[in-house]
Parts: C-alpha cells; structure tokens; sequence
C-alpha cells in the first residue's frame, strides 16, 4: 500500500527498483555518476516519499562510502542532520518552483567536478523535494560544465534488472544483421524501377557517445542534449500514445540553464560578475562579506519602464471565478465580513505584478565565493566549471559551512522591492484580431507610495480587521506574497534594476495569482552597457523589449492560461544617470514575521479548479504560495 501511495505521489516520473534489497524509491541514475530523487523523509511524510532509512539502505548497499548528497531544500522546507548520510551532504537551497540565483550554479557545479573526479566509482545524489525541478536544474548545470558530452548510463549498477534485461536484449536484437531483400520486396519498390538504394548505416557505429573519443562542444547546443538527457531519464510517460514532459519544465530554470551555457561559453555579458581575485586579510579573520572589491566602474543598471500583458478577454464564467477567488482571500484574510461586496466589481480586472529578488547579501556572498573559487586561466575570465585549488576557506569562513546555520534560508529568501499595475483607464486597450479575438492589453506602469494606497484599497477593500484566521484553514505563509509586502515606493520614470541581479516579475488580478517569470536584464540587452568614455565601445541602442509567450511563463495556469504574450520595456541608465538600484524595503523583525499572517492567499487555486487539471491545481497552489 505504501509503495501504491508513493507511485501517486511519484506521478510521471521515473522511479527504480532494487529486487535485492527488496525497495522500491523515487530515484534514477542520470549518468553513472549523477543520481537524482526525491527528498528523503522520516515520519508521516515517509509513507509517501522515499524513507529516509531506505534511500540510506540503498546508497550504502550499492556504493558503500563512494557517494555524496547535494540538498536544494532550504530549511524552512524540509532538513535532516547531515550525520544521516555519514557527514557526505552539501546544502545549497533556494525556494521550490524558482530559479535559483546564478551564482550558485557554478558553486554546485564546481564540488559536483571535484568530488566526481576523485574515482569514477563515486557518484553524486541530488535531491530537493520532488527530486524533478531544482534537482533537474542543478544535474544539468554540472554536466553542461564538462568537457564532454554527457551520456547515459552504461554501467549494470546504474540499472534495475528489469532495465538491464532490457538493454541486453535490444543490443542483442540490434546485432542481428537487417534482411534487406526481404524488406526491400515488401516495403519498397524492386531494383530496375528507378528507386535509390540506401546503404545501411555500418553496424558498428555506437548507439551513444563513446566516453573513450573526447568530443568538442558548444555549451549553448549541448543545453538541449542535457535536458533531453534529463528527460529521458527522469520522466516516463503515463501511457504509450502519451507524449513525455519535460524534466526541467519550469521555462524559468530553463532559462537560467541558458545563463549559464553563455557563462560558460565566455558569450555572457562581460560586466556580469567581477573579474578581480578575491584574497583573504593575511590575519585570516577576514570576511568575504565584507572584503573591499575594487571596480573601475560601478555596476551598470537598466531602468524597469513598462510592462504590457496582452490577454484574450476573459468569460462571464472565468469573470465569476475571479470574483469569487477575490472574494475568498479577501474574508479569510483582511476585511470586514460583509464588506466584499461593495469591492467585488471593481477588483475583478485590477491589473498589476510585483516584483522582488533574492535577499541582496545573500546574492553578494554568492557572486564573491563564486570569484574567489573560480579556476584562473589565460584568458583572464576563468574556468567557470571549476574550482580554483586551495579555495574551500577564506579566512575562517567555510565554503561547505556557508548554510549550515541556516541565516539564508530560515526566512524568507526572496523579498518584494517594487510593483507596477494598470492605472487609469487609458491603461487598458481593447482591440480584436482574427487569431486571437477579443483582446485586452494592459500598460503597466511604477506604483508610487500613493497610487498604490489608492490601488491596493481598490482591489481590497476594508481590511481593518479579520474575521477568519488564515491558521484556521491551513493556508501556508508565500516566499514573497506580494500585495502586503513591504515595499518602497517608485521615484521616476521606472524602476531601477542592477542588470546583473536576477528578477522575479509575479503577476495579479486583483488578489489572483496568474503566474510568474524571472528573469535576469543585461541578457536581453545590446552590449555592451552605456560608457561616458566615448571612445570605448557603446551599445547599438539604449532600449530594449524582452517578450515572452505564455509557454514561456511559470504556472500561468488558470486565468493566466488567457495571457497571450508579456512585452517588458527595458533601457540602460547612462553613468552620468546617479539613480540608485530600488531597494527592499527594511523592516524589523516584527514586521516581517507579521508580514506573511497578512499575506496569505489561495492564489490560482479556485481558476485551476476550473480549468479540471488536478496536477495544475496542486502546481498553482504551491507556486502562489511560494
């Protein structure tokens, strides 16, 4: 029965059997070397994922000390003490559902290299919750950063019996010669009537790489090779005429990936991460936080100027759905009872995003371990997939320590700094085509501290007061809940973005959620940014228009399923422009454990509901709420 409970949970995902230890686990071999799964758990969370005792069962039985767990889980999420694999596990957390900040791709990429490199009888066990998304995003940065091309599994351990007996078995098939005669006379036409003779490919060419014949590469092509790899690992499909998902199919991480086949490939922006070496205080009590960089130029910014969402009008029915979701949230989590009705119509269509990055100290000590750990070579850029010797300390600090406390990812790890919505009714443009009907385009603009009082009392309502406990129907706090956020007020004509620094953009209906995006500025800006020195080299333009298709968007599921398209105006500050980054808002410790009380929210939920996609419902909930 339990194995019955975790196939459910498992959904379409591959999961491996082990007739000698008699388990069953969510868990694959992506290579010989790299394992994925799901989280290993304890308690009541065990009787539907892998038990902790039998992920430890396994690994110990099939690899005795020759493996390593790398955790993605922060700890608000789910931990265990790193004693229950004998001291071998790595954390680097970020949220569930997000694309992780850049700079720890390289971080995992790099320990990934050095511990695999050691033997090739060691492997690497990755693992976040579902063992799919952020596990996925970090198998396929590792095996984007070799030399090589990755490969399927070839060795018999990699594989369950079943699987092996199968493998053997299609060898054994592929080896017979083809008869060509007799598939010529029933399948083709015979010799004399004009029809080209095809010579058959030579028997002896390999079915996969050959590890033994190095193979140059392109990182940016090899993307879609270690994600089709994932793919085919990972994933199975629930039926034979049903065509595989994605293994990384959140397009967020997707494009991260894509990132970092640029960094990797030296295509990236060349301001992107500093270039100078990071060196310790010869007293050794230096801190890496607080270690001076020097720069010749300050970090170059792009100005955040407009957002247009395009959508297909939405139905009476779909109209409804949203008025109830609004209304919901609002009695269970900040108004008056009764006082909904009055705010029904007029939060129905209130369009705006939010938009937020992780916690700025937390990116910085990222971005200065990944400089100081990165291998100097001749070009002067580095070997962004390996580990410079010697780096694992700077001073006292620890780079496998650097989340053992918890500092990072006990709170909140991505923070709101701005939002923008349709204000007016200039804002909202209605036009019809013959694709896509009747369509609504909303102009979304900064919110200053004052249009967004008059706007947020327009989608709430009264909320003096509550008259239903989120804690009585177990709604859980969001990572970066937005429309109780604290936030700073927009000064100018947008909203000033470091173009290095990643942003999430989460977009609303009036309290609906409808999906998100991150994304990071410089990638989809002309190089290079802006230089008073007129004689180096200046960009072709100053502006650009990041647009992205719906697919292109995280869990745009319910009404976010009507969004036709995202068009993200963009331009580079001048260095003469003195426009300071937007920050976060500073709150106290207070503030902030009230904040996510005030926050809670049923997201897509009722939309996804509609829409009968049982996995969306669940997908949107948790994406809302992270």
């Amino acid at each position: 029965m339990a194995d019955y409970i975790r196939r459910i949970v498992s959904g379409n995902k591959a999961r491996f059997k082990d007739g000698n230890l008699n388990l069953e686990l969510d868990l694959v071999y992506i290579t010989d070397q790299v394992i994925i799964m799901g989280f290993p758990a304890a308690g009541i969370e065990g009787l539907y994922r892998n038990r902790r005792e039998d992920v430890k069962k396994f690994l110990d039985h099939r690899h005795g000390k020759n493996y390593w767990v790398f955790n993605f889980c922060p700890l608000k999420e789910n931990s265990y003490p790193p004693e229950t694999f004998d001291g071998r596990v790595s954390r680097y957390p970020f949220p569930d559902h997000h694309a992780p900040p850049l700079a720890i791709m390289p971080l995992v990429a790099r320990e990934m290299q050095i511990w695999l490199s050691g033997s090739p009888e060691r492997v690497a066990v990755l693992h976040c919750k579902a063992g799919k998304g952020r596990s996925g995003t970090m198998a396929c940065a590792y095996l984007l950063s070799n030399d090589q091309l990755a490969s399927p599994p070839r060795l018999e351990r990699s594989y369950s019996r079943k699987q092996w007996a199968k493998i053997r078995a299609d060898e054994a098939m592929d080896a017979i010669p083809e008869d060509t005669a007799t598939h010529r006379l029933s399948n083709g036409p015979l010799l004399g009537e004009g029809a080209p003779i095809e010579s058959p490919a030579p028997l002896s060419e390999p079915v996969s790489p050959d590890p033994e014949q190095p193979q140059q590469k392109s990182y940016t092509e090899a993307l879609g090779h270690v994600l089709d790899l994932h793919t085919s690992r990972r994933m199975r499909p629930s039926s034979d005429s049903e065509k595989v998902k994605q293994g990384v199919s959140i397009p967020s991480q997707r494009r991260f990936l894509y990132y970092w086949s640029l960094l990797l490939s030296h295509e990236a922006p060349s301001h992107l991460w500093a270039s100078e070496p990071l060196v310790p205080s010869p007293d050794q009590d230096s801190k890496i936080l607080s270690t001076p960089i020097s720069r010749e130029r300050s970090r170059p910014k792009v100005r955040l100027t407009e957002i247009n969402i395009r959508m297909k009008e939405l139905s009476n029915m779909r109209i409804n759905l949203v008025r109830a979701a609004n209304a919901v949230i609002d009695r269970t989590s900040m108004s008056k009872s009764g006082s909904i009705a009055s705010q029904a119509d007029k939060n129905t269509h209130a369009m705006w995003v939010s938009l937020a990055r992780y916690d700025d100290d937390f990116v910085e000590t990222l971005e200065r371990w990944e400089r100081y750990t990165r291998m100097n070579d001749q070009s002067g850029q580095g070997h962004m997939g390996r580990r410079e010797p010697g780096t694992e300390h700077f001073g006292q600090e620890i780079l496998n320590e650097l989340f053992s406390d918890g500092r990072w990812d006990n709170k909140k790890m991505v923070r709101s700094f701005a939002r923008m919505g349709a204000v007016g009714e200039e804002s909202v443009i209605k036009n019809k085509t013959e694709e896509d009907g009747k369509i609504k385009t909303f102009k979304l603009r900064p919110l200053s501290e004052t249009n967004w009082k008059e706007f947020e009392q327009d989608i709430a309502g009264n909320q003096e007061q509550y008259s239903v406990n989120p804690e009585d129907i177990d709604i859980p706090a969001s990572e970066a809940n937005s429309m109780y956020d604290f936030t700073q007020g927009v000064k100018g004509r947008g909203v000033v973005l470091d173009a290095g620094r990643e942003v999430r953009v989460k977009l609303y209906m009036g309290q609906v959620f409808m999906g998100w995006l991150w994304f990071i500025p410089t990638f989809h800006m002309p190089q290079p940014p802006p230089n008073s020195d007129l004689s180096q080299t200046q960009p072709s333009s100053l502006s650009s228009k990041l647009t992205l298709q719906r697919k292109e968007l995280d869990f745009a599921l319910g009404i976010g399923s009507s969004v036709i398209d995202i068009e993200i105006s963009l331009e580079w500050l001048r260095e003469t422009e003195v426009e300071a980054v937007q920050p976060p808002a500073r709150v106290n410790t207070e503030d902030e454990e009230r904040a996510p009380e005030r926050a809670k929210e049923p997201g897509g939920l009722v939309e996804a509901m509609a829409s009968g996609n049982v996995r969306g419902i669940v997908e949107t909930k948790q994406a809302a709420e992270d």
